[in-house]
């Protein structure tokens, strides 16, 4: 989730907030009237505190709904009780989606501990807040659970609390000050405590993905997979001497300017005029465009790996058959225009799919690349054209990879070991008494999150019966 993401979610479920809220104020109003005629001269709200209940029921309708509403019923009984697991993923993944969300979490609850003590005086001392916030985050973490729309997740607790604490210490920075009329400069730094914390961790952090030689493996799992009631078989035997094994790296990967780049060959080529406007979602960079025949596109760049795509979206019938002329005529023009901006590799391969729709160009990976020493190009472009000529689809999925060094990695012994121990991904958990049988391994390839070709050992069987397959992957690199 991205912030322009969190931000149109926030407007469209914000205005259904604000006029139920507006609705319950109402009826809270009449309820407080009624309250005075029957019991007169009890104290009751003043002006103030009438404010401060409509911003809190405003609140707790939009964490409401996009914690519950926006989401469809797809998690029915999921439970994450493993605590940080969130912040294990988002290192995995190093997914700056994954951060924002962990910080707008905490951002989320913060408004209650900031209110609160407005509205209600015994809300100023901390046990009344933490009492407080943890009951409304539990009970909205339970109402995910029995609504199927989203899991209760012990990190959501604990973020939720983070920032209604922050939230709190913040108001009670500006009440003391306000009443002493002058800076309170320990209310103050308490209201400093948690945001400083959280920008020395998240820069920590940071710091150290800068420095390390390699990105992170996305297929490390947040926590390790619960393996005490599953049997384990296997016919094989893994040796425990280590080896050696070539280490590339994706020249293109997180090279973001380069969309910019070429959405600027698109253009000159198709005359497609593109927005400034970029959309961001995840490592997806988004842009759309339209040619003079109002044909709208949209152009997706992927900034991890270099990869891209253009799509037309008015073809809703894709790519239209081509004649052997036409075949000639426009693979010429691609491949040339391919080749002058340094997008096709010259080892690439070309041919037609599906029934001379596709104009396509392969690099195939060499069979022997553990043992390093060359370049190498792996992947494909896909192009196809509507009826009128006009380009239809351009999928450019091609890396181009740089050979690094070698190095040392992990015995095939050490690499079972750890399948023993769960420290693998699984979608799906196992269920107890379920059999894992082992059947082959091999030395694979996959990118880290820096662009960096890394030697994985892939272990391959099935659970219960050969028709579920299952499929295991361990970072080799020691």
């Amino acid at each position: 989730m991205d912030v322009i993401t969190i931000f149109s979610a926030l407007f469209k479920w914000g205005t259904i907030a604000a006029g139920g809220g507006a609705i319950l104020f109402i009826i809270f109003f009449i309820g407080s009237l009624i309250y005075k005629r029957l019991f007169p001269g009890r104290k009751t709200f003043g002006k103030g505190q009438w404010v401060v209940l409509f911003f809190l029921t405003c609140w707790f309708l939009l964490v409401l709904s996009l914690t519950t509403l926006s989401r469809g019923a797809s998690y029915t009984g999921s439970i994450n009780i493993s605590f940080f697991s969130g912040y294990i993923n988002a290192w995995n993944q190093w997914s700056t989606s994954e951060f924002q969300l962990i910080i707008f979490n905490m951002l989320m609850f913060s408004p209650l501990g900031f209110l609160l003590p407005l509205l209600w005086k015994r809300a100023e001392k901390l046990k009344v807040i933490v009492i407080t916030s943890l009951a409304f985050t539990s009970s909205i973490e339970i109402i995910q659970l029995i609504s199927g729309r989203g899991i209760f997740e012990f990190d959501d607790l604990f973020n939720n609390f983070i920032g209604s604490l922050m939230g709190y210490f913040f108001i009670m920075a500006i009440l003391g000050s306000l009443r002493q009329r002058k800076f309170e400069i320990a209310s103050i730094l308490r209201a400093l405590i948690i945001p400083s914390f959280v920008s020395i961790v998240v820069g920590v952090t940071f710091l150290i993905y800068e420095l390390q030689p390699y990105g992170n493996m996305s297929i490390l799992p947040s926590e390790r997979q619960n393996i005490e009631d599953i049997d384990i078989q296997t016919e094989l035997d893994f040796s425990e001497e280590s080896a050696t094994a070539a280490i590339y790296h994706n020249i293109n990967a997180g090279r973001k300017r380069k969309m910019k780049e070429i959405a600027q060959q698109i253009s000159e080529l198709e005359d497609i005029t593109f927005s400034n406007t970029e959309r961001r979602e995840g490592n997806n960079r988004d842009m759309f465009g339209v040619n003079p025949n109002e044909i709208e596109y949209l152009f997706t760049y992927v900034t991890r790996t270099g990869t891209w795509d253009l799509t037309n979206f008015t073809n809703e019938g894709g790519p239209a058959s081509l004649t052997e002329d036409q075949i000639n005529v426009y693979s010429q023009k691609y491949e040339s225009w391919l080749s002058k901006n340094s997008l096709l590799p010259k080892t690439a391969a070309f041919y037609i799919q599906h029934d001379d729709t596709i104009l396509r160009w392969d690099c195939e990976e060499p069979e022997d690349i553990i043992n390093g020493g060359e370049d190498f190009c792996s992947g494909g472009i896909m192009l196809g054209l509507d009826e009128q000529g006009n380009l239809a689809l351009l999928d450019h999925f091609i890396s181009q990879n740089q050979f690094i060094t070698m190095e040392e990695i992990i015995s095939p012994r050490q690499a079972y070991e750890k399948v023993l121990d769960g420290e693998f991904y699984q979608f799906v958990p196992f269920q107890k008494g379920d059999l894992l049988v082992i059947e082959d391994w091999e030395i694979s390839y996959t990118y880290d999150t820096k662009g960096f070709y890394q030697p994985v050992y892939e272990f391959t069987g099935y659970i219960n019966d050969t028709e579920n397959t299952w499929v295991g992957k361990i970072p080799a690199i020691k």
